[in-house]
């Protein structure tokens, strides 16, 4: 009945206006063309009413939101005005609640009430939920109830993006150069609301202090989760490294730094023996596994081998000091020998530490035991000084038989062309060859001249050492320190010794010299 009466209420209208019209056309001094414009636009606000648009509400923001990009959890201001347009810039609708609407979902939360004139203005925080790779449609409704509809004529378009973060732990465990920097395997790379960042590229630079030596990428897996980053082995143990990203303009730049990164290339140990170790006892060989550049650092969480004398004897696993113990029941030889730890590693490096220790004989049990006869009384006592006697003229007798043995065996080698040699490759840079020289061809041919002794193809630096020790009777003060220090250039820091290195090995060499030749061994460069 309302839309029957509306229509002949129009029709009524327009048939006025149709006969004013043709008075004008007839008569045109007889009518006024403002009452005409009057009458128009009171026919439109009636129309408008009429049809059930109560008010207009409109968007009012200069400039800076409308298809523009935001951070999640930016605040952007939304202004506005509710009011009648008809006629224009017509009253305002005061004390009616307005709220944010985003995709067609209303965020009541983010609302405003509208003052006297119908003007409002709403703070509304970005929902970090919202998509980075689509746009979003902003508007403003009232949430109050009204006389009836409104009319909303505009909306804002925004695009979103987001900010990223490294969720890192610094590292627990040492790591070797070469190997893998790996974060413990729960080191993701985020988006700002938790979420891991799947199947992106991480950027990654070594530096030593401020040059960077190393720089590559790696990338996320489909969690997040940050994979292994190859560590330069270039001998630098005190490398720092920095992880970026970027993924301009959805995900904004984030970084992280680590200086303390734990690196190691060589080992040594903090050994715990007891302080007198005996033939055929239980040994508990332990100690504290650390780096030899940086005693600080502890080797943790490592499988290393335990090597009695050259010969394996056992496995252990540090703990998470670097601490390890391994229990083993000597044999039944006494004298010096030596206890090694050997490092496994997937890069076949020779990373063994040594300890050298004295084994002593058994202990004889003390207490008392059953009496001698008195017949046995003197001998006791008589027996014994005899013995001292006849026992000092024997020792003063091998004494002069093995100083006169020694002083006609007194090496005499030509050696001035092996010490131009050896002066030939110090000068020209090869250290550690010289070092080598020194030992294969200096050493050697003084033992095969004094001893005839030739250094078979399967024995080691190190069993030589103990040969040269056990069997050929050389001092173990001058031997051992000399031959550990030749394998440890040789094979645990190849070209990293210096020329101080070189003249303290060459030191080291000349009380073993004068040994076999009666001479001081001197270096005239």
């Amino acid at each position: 009945m309302r839309k029957v009466n509306f229509l002949k209420q129009n029709k009524r209208k327009c048939y006025n206006i149709l006969i004013l019209v043709c008075i004008f056309i007839s008569f045109p001094g007889v009518i006024n063309l403002q009452t005409i414009n009057s009458q128009t636009i009171q026919l439109k606000d009636q129309y408008i009413k009429s049809s059930g648009i109560w008010a207009t509400l409109d968007l009012i923001n200069p400039v800076g939101i409308n298809n523009s990009r935001f951070t999640h959890n930016a605040i952007i201001n939304v202004q506005g005005r509710l009011f009648n347009r008809i006629p224009p810039g017509g009253e305002g609708k005061p004390n009616y609640t307005v709220a944010i609407e985003v995709d067609d979902i209303v965020y009541s939360s983010f609302n405003d009430v509208t003052d006297l004139n119908g003007y409002f203005q709403i703070d509304y925080t970005i929902d970090p939920s919202l998509n980075i790779y689509s746009s979003h449609k902003i508007e403003a409704i009232v949430i109050d109830s009204t006389p009836d509809s409104v009319e909303y004529r505009t909306h804002y378009t925004i695009y979103v993006n987001t900010t990223s973060y490294f969720d890192v732990n610094f590292p627990s465990s040492a790591k070797l150069i070469g190997e893998f920097f790996d974060f413990d395997f729960d080191d993701y790379l985020r988006y700002l609301d938790g979420t891991g960042i799947p199947f992106s590229l991480i950027n990654y630079y070594w530096y030593d202090g401020p040059v960077i030596v190393d720089s590559n990428f790696v990338s996320t897996d489909g969690s997040g989760l940050i994979q292994s980053i190859f560590i330069p082995d270039m001998g630098i143990t005190t490398l720092e490294l920095r992880l970026t990203f970027a993924s301009p303009p959805d995900i904004g730049y984030s970084e992280s730094y680590f200086s303390n990164t734990k690196l190691f290339s060589n080992i040594s140990c903090i050994w715990n023996l007891p302080s007198t170790i005996r033939a055929s006892s239980n040994l508990r060989i332990s100690g504290q596994l650390i780096s030899r550049s940086d005693p600080s650092l502890a080797i943790n969480d490592r499988d290393i081998n335990v090597f009695y004398n050259g010969s394996l004897i056992g496995f252990a696993h540090t703990d998470q000091n670097g601490d390890f113990s391994v229990d083993y029941t000597l044999p039944q030889w006494t004298g010096q020998t030596i206890i090694s730890i050997r490092l496994p590693n997937p890069l076949g490096k020779n990373l063994v530490t040594r300890q050298f220790i004295t084994v002593q004989p058994q202990s004889t049990p003390s207490g008392p035991g059953p009496q001698a006869p008195p017949f046995l009384l003197f001998f006791s006592i008589f027996l014994p000084i005899l013995g001292v006697v006849i026992g000092g003229l024997a020792f003063y007798g091998y004494r002069y038989y093995k100083k006169q043995e020694k002083l006609s065996k007194v090496v005499n080698l030509p050696l001035e062309s092996k010490i131009i040699n050896l002066k030939i490759l110090k000068e020209t840079g090869r250290l550690e060859e010289s070092l080598s020289y020194l030992f294969n061809a200096i050493y050697m041919d003084l033992i095969s001249a004094k001893f005839g002794r030739i250094r078979k193809g399967n024995e080691t630096i190190r069993d030589f050492a103990i040969i040269s020790v056990k069997n050929l009777k050389l001092s173990p003060a001058t031997i051992y320190p000399f031959i550990q220090k030749v394998e440890e250039i040789i094979y645990a820091k190849p070209f990293q010794i210096t020329n101080n290195e070189f003249y303290g090995t060459i030191n080291l060499f000349s009380p073993i010299y004068f040994e076999l030749t009666g001479y001081n061994f001197e270096l005239n460069f």
